[in-house]
């Protein structure tokens, strides 16, 4: 990996333990539906659980209700099922845990030493046609939602179904903006390139991607090219950067890799537009160096070793995209 000198070690574990260590994205909560396992114990399996995230000094945590394929069906009831199942997740572990749908949450969680716990949608398919859908799941406290996975649905174009070459779609527009009047924050991992482009044409708010890679790493659509990077920071957005090794040309990927790719994504949108989207539970196998959720520090130390100040550090672990959260508020509007 890399070795730090004994001052570049006690930097590393100050700076992550003084940071709100914040991952935009994992899929773990589809194991806990599936009885795999639970958030409360410690596992062998995956990538995350909460003693894991407690060692791991990770202080926020984005956690996706994924819509898989075959709940396309009645994905509204298997959406709101997996939200039941991820909430009484929370509640038997609220000594170490509390749930984050308001705005505030995420440092209020971190001062009084818990983990903040946010909820995602992974994919426009929860909806079902229904754009009422949107201010039910605000309600029940969902922070964000990506608007496609891999597949072409209501809203627009995934990122491995592209022969239409569709974008927004007429709904697609119209979530977008409800979506901003109930202060969601727009995920727009896994769209369409052309999808990209019209998200970034209808929306006024930064919106985010939670987690990819440049496409310079690997020329698949869902990974982002030089021209989106820059658009991203444009709009005031942040990139998570993904933990994803197959992406890395389908070899298992390394903790180098990834600061390659942080590099990267600073170069050419700024550090104040760059994350961590780990994508933990996600994708199988491990990454050398983060191996699972208790190996963030290595991140740290990484990011030490790179040469960034303690200030890009701290954005970089979870600043910029609280920044982004934060701008979320947990009310019912009426209007």
């Amino acid at each position: 990996m890399f070795k730090l000198s004994e001052d570049q070690e006690e930097r590393a574990r100050r700076l992550h333990k003084e940071s709100i260590v914040f991952d935009a994205h994992c899929d773990t909560i589809l194991s806990v539906i599936d009885g795999e396992r639970s958030l409360g114990e410690k596992s062998e399996k995956g990538h995350i659980d909460i003693p894991r995230l407690k060692s791991g000094g990770v202080k926020a945590q984005v956690f996706a209700v994924f819509v898989r394929p075959e709940w396309y069906h009645d994905a509204v009831h298997s959406t709101m099922k997996g939200i039941s199942i991820f909430k009484k997740q929370i509640e038997q572990n609220s000594e170490d845990v509390c749930f984050a749908g308001a705005a505030g949450d995420i440092k209020k969680a971190a001062e009084n030493g818990k983990i903040a716990a946010l909820l995602s949608i992974e994919g426009g398919e929860a909806l079902q046609g229904d754009i009422h859908m949107l201010k039910i799941y605000r309600e029940l406290g969902v922070s964000s939602l990506v608007l496609t996975w891999n597949h072409r649905n209501a809203i627009a174009d995934g990122a491995q179904d592209l022969r239409s070459g569709g974008g927004l779609s007429d709904f697609g527009v119209e979530v977008v903006k409800e979506m901003e009047r109930l202060d969601m924050v727009v995920d727009i991992a896994h769209i369409s390139p052309k999808g990209f482009w019209d998200v970034l044409d209808v929306a006024q708010k930064p919106f985010i991607i939670s987690h990819s890679l440049p496409r310079k790493f690997m020329d698949i659509p869902r990974n982002l090219d030089d021209g989106q990077i820059k658009a991203v920071a444009e709009k005031g957005g942040v990139i998570g950067a993904t933990f994803y090794f197959s992406s890395y040309g389908g070899q298992q990927g390394s903790i180098e890799n990834i600061l390659d790719v942080i590099d990267y994504f600073v170069s050419i949108a700024g550090v104040e537009h760059v994350g961590i989207g780990s994508d933990f539970d996600g994708y199988d196998g491990n990454v050398n160096g983060l191996e699972s959720c208790e190996k963030m520090i290595n991140l740290t130390r990484g990011l030490v070793y790179r040469g960034y100040s303690d200030e890009d550090i701290a954005k970089i672990l979870g600043k910029n995209f609280i920044r982004v959260f934060e701008k979320t508020s947990y009310v019912i509007v009426t209007a």
